[in-house]
């Protein structure tokens, strides 16, 4: 079973950046991370990462950062995000260590495909394409928010190919997880460091 809401995300894993070997320990220093376990080739994880791009200053805003992870190698990664604009880090766990210390699950043989084909066509139409599965095309696709102190805040298991994540429950959790870091810092005087009115929640 995947890891849910309340357990310690693997942080301290190794994967590859464009750079250097990155652990996602090194990333949580300014608020929490959205970590997405994403397939290259598949066109639903492009539509994924491009809702996620939509919302990259409001990710921003909040101190957070988002990671697309994929079993690429690396060299295959940083072509396509290069080649699809992405503005995050995308990182290659070619050995699949992340991926099985966060227990992504592979998906159902029967759920897999048992989505309606206008989201297929959708997906094509709006930017995506489809290409072969070297990776597997049962590999299973998560989306998880890390808290600062490495707890799961949301957690989101695809069940079928066109299950990606609603941008908005993303959003919600990183907003939480900015907002508790924050509330953390207030001083005994009442004040709060670094806290924009945002940050607070609105009615």
């Amino acid at each position: 079973m995947s890891l849910t809401v309340g357990a310690k995300f693997p942080v301290d894993v190794q994967v590859d950046s464009p750079t250097r070997p990155a652990k996602l320990s090194d990333m949580l220093e300014t608020g929490p991370v959205v970590v997405a376990f994403h397939q290259l080739w598949c066109p639903f994880s492009q539509e994924a990462a491009r809702e996620l791009r939509s919302a990259q200053y409001q990710f921003h805003a909040a101190g957070a950062r988002v990671v697309l992870v994929y079993r690429d190698d690396i060299r295959a990664v940083s072509k396509s995000r290069s080649a699809h604009d992405i503005p995050f880090d995308c990182l290659s766990d070619n050995h699949r260590e992340l991926e099985t210390a966060a227990e992504i699950e592979p998906f159902s043989r029967l759920r897999y495909g048992a989505f309606a084909p206008r989201k297929l066509i959708h997906a094509l139409r709006t930017g995506s394409h489809l290409g072969y599965p070297h990776t597997g095309w049962r590999q299973g696709r998560s989306t998880f928010v890390v808290d600062r102190d490495t707890r799961i805040v949301y957690a989101h298991r695809s069940v079928t190919a066109a299950d990606n994540p609603p941008l908005e429950e993303i959003l919600d959790a990183v907003r939480t997880a900015a907002y508790k870091r924050t509330d953390a810092s207030e001083d005994s005087t009442g004040t709060t460091a670094g806290v924009t009115d945002w940050h607070r929640p609105t009615g």
